[in-house]
């Protein structure tokens, strides 16, 4: 599995899509909008310089959801 594959299946896992996609354009300094159109669209455009990153908060975000749910 590449690294886009793997952010593909773990954003999946979200479920609040929405604040995902703002913490990450603000740990970026990007725009949510661009963000949202851009990483998660259907061509899945995610710089490689940041992949690591997202894979990073993907991560952390459905370990803390799934703590939430406990």
């Amino acid at each position: 599995m590449n690294k886009i594959e793997n952010i593909r299946s773990l954003y999946n896992q979200i479920s609040k899509k929405t604040a995902f996609i703002a913490m990450l354009a603000k740990d970026l300094g990007l725009n949510p909008q661009y963000v949202r159109s851009h990483y998660f669209s259907s061509f899945w455009t995610i710089p490689e310089k940041y992949q690591d990153r997202v894979i990073e908060l993907l991560q952390k975000t459905i370990r803390l959801q799934n703590e939430s749910k406990r």
